[in-house]
């Protein structure tokens, strides 16, 4: 299992080497938008009900809050760089750039092969953004910040033929209207939120709010806002020290019942065997 970074709030990046387990593991989730390349090895990636095969030379967008897992070949283990970073991070440079994150189409497809040019050339932009935050050099922030948004502009020309102009205009610009509610979610999940709440942040009636949250972020805003609270819960639950009924009354859930269906619901398994999970492999 990944471990749950912060990302750094002047410099909102973080990238790892990552080798999946042979088993797998449940579905995780982050606060962030992320790219995947495959270094070397087999094995499979899932997308919610999204299965891919996995090989040396693949990429994988995985967007904002989006559940997601794998799992490695036991007899050639798969090995990732993975780039988590913030949207504010290349946002201010071309919004445009963030579609492929916001895109929520059953129909996207997550994965691009080995045998595209452009996945030959993203490899090497990350296997560049892995040196340059390696060694930490004078103008490195500079450097990664470039190469991020050439990853993100070759993932733009690569989707583009998913929708029209107008559509891929219509989405980036629902994003940043919504934006500000999901910045609100993140910030007061643990408060009893309703979405009169989300309404009055957009300046939005009830219905409105309602079905932009629906097509922009491909969930209701109850359901992110469960996802949100029961990601809290499972860092609770990394620390041995706290007791699952003080975890769940933090992250705002009001019932000891209503807490481990949501969480069995999204995880997979109920707190008690996540809590004996993480003990058991780590985060």
């Amino acid at each position: 299992m990944k471990r749950d970074y912060q990302l750094n709030k002047d410099f909102p990046i973080h990238m790892t080497s990552w080798v999946p387990g042979t088993k797998l593991a449940p579905f995780h989730w982050h606060d962030a938008n992320e790219i995947g390349c495959c270094l070397e090895g087999e094995g499979h990636f899932f997308f919610e009900e999204k299965k891919y095969d996995v090989r040396a030379g693949d990429v994988f967008v995985v967007s904002h809050m989006e559940k997601h897992r794998a799992v490695s070949d036991p007899d050639r283990p798969s090995r990732f760089y993975f780039v988590k970073f913030d949207a504010s991070l290349i946002g201010a440079a071309d919004n445009e750039l963030l579609a492929p994150f916001i895109l929520k189409s059953p129909q996207f497809a997550n994965k691009l092969d080995r045998s595209l040019a452009v996945s030959a050339e993203i490899g090497r932009h990350m296997h560049a953004i892995w040196q340059e935050l390696q060694a930490g050099e004078r103008g490195h922030r500079s450097m990664v910040k470039g190469l991020l948004i050439q990853v993100c502009a070759l993932l733009l020309r690569h989707y583009a033929g998913e929708l029209s102009p107008e559509e891929w205009t219509r989405s980036i610009q629902a994003y940043q209207k919504l934006r500000p509610a999901l910045d609100l979610i993140h910030a007061r999940h643990s408060e009893n939120l309703q979405l009169k709440d989300i309404a009055a942040c957009l300046s939005l009636s009830t219905s409105r709010t309602y079905h932009l949250f629906k097509e922009t972020m491909g969930e209701g805003f109850k359901d992110y806002l469960t996802k949100i609270r029961i990601q809290e819960a499972k860092k609770g639950l990394s620390d041995p020290n706290l007791s699952i009924t003080d975890i769940y009354l933090s992250c705002g859930f009001q019932g000891h019942a209503a807490f481990y269906r949501a969480f069995r619901r999204i995880v997979g398994m109920t707190p008690k065997a996540y809590r004996q999970y993480v003990r058991t492999k780590g985060r």
